[in-house]
């Protein structure tokens, strides 16, 4: 994959509005360079979903962060700032932290009719693909959540919509019914496991570099919250039953990743 590149130039003096609760997560590979611009030399890279401390400062655009323990400019093009877990606050390092999620009244749910609780951590990580629908943007890919959890509630008669999360192609997470609470994704495993559900219909295309990356994130996030085993079985839904979910595309790359 192409590397993007992220500007660093070093200041004289400290900036008073330090921030260090917060993060700059990368949103893909990414040089790390000596000064502002490409000629200078390369650090090191910050790579998907790595972090390092954000300092506080923005310009033009850019934000101040501590680089293994150098200040610094970043393009705000190629981070998101988000606040920090684990050792991810912590100067000079860089860690992991869980992607965006977009909660249950931010993209507007419904009440469930009732919910049971499960008792993780669970031990497998589903992949799904809703079918239908495509989404680039928070607006859109809420409607389609909308409309999945319409149809699993009033046409299967289910208490909620089935997914423990859905990742849209716009690099959001969607709150289903989240970590904590048993799914209806993958008959006979919905206590033992979660269910990720990538919005749109995936038989002949493969979702962007932003969902792939954002669902990566999300199960390492789990793992590290304790929700998901460290020695998790990562599995398609159409390998525990009879079904083309979750498409051919979206199946032939999971069938690549960790734990599979």
């Amino acid at each position: 994959m192409a590397l993007s590149f992220v500007f660093v130039a070093f200041l004289a003096t400290a900036v008073s509005d330090v921030r260090a609760a917060q993060c700059a997560c990368a949103t893909g590979d990414v040089y790390v360079c000596s000064g502002v611009g490409t000629r200078h030399s390369i650090l090191g890279v910050l790579r998907v979903w790595r972090c390092t401390p954000f300092e506080g400062d923005r310009r033009y655009g850019w934000v101040r962060v501590n680089f293994n323990g150098r200040n610094g400019w970043i393009s705000g093009r190629y981070v998101n700032i988000r606040t920090c877990s684990g050792s991810s606050g912590t100067s000079g390092s860089t860690g992991s932290v869980c992607p965006r999620i977009i909660s249950r009244s931010e993209w507007g749910a419904r009440p469930p009719r009732s919910t049971s609780n499960l008792d993780g951590p669970v031990e497998y990580a589903f992949i799904h693909h809703g079918g239908n629908g495509a989404c680039s943007s928070q607006s859109s890919c809420s409607a389609i959540v909308r409309s999945y959890q319409n149809y699993h509630m009033d046409t299967h008669g289910w208490s909620d919509i089935g997914y423990s999360f859905l990742i849209g192609e716009d690099g959001n997470v969607y709150e289903g019914r989240g970590w904590d609470r048993t799914g209806a994704h993958t008959r006979g495993y919905n206590s033992v496991g979660l269910g990720f559900c990538f919005i749109g219909n995936f038989m002949t295309r493969a979702p962007n570099s932003a969902a792939i990356n954002t669902a990566k994130a999300l199960i390492a996030c789990g793992v590290s919250m304790g929700k998901i085993r460290s020695n998790y079985i990562l599995r398609g839904h159409r390998d525990m039953g009879r079904t083309d979910c979750p498409g051919t595309a979206l199946y032939n790359i999971i069938r690549t990743w960790l734990r599979y």
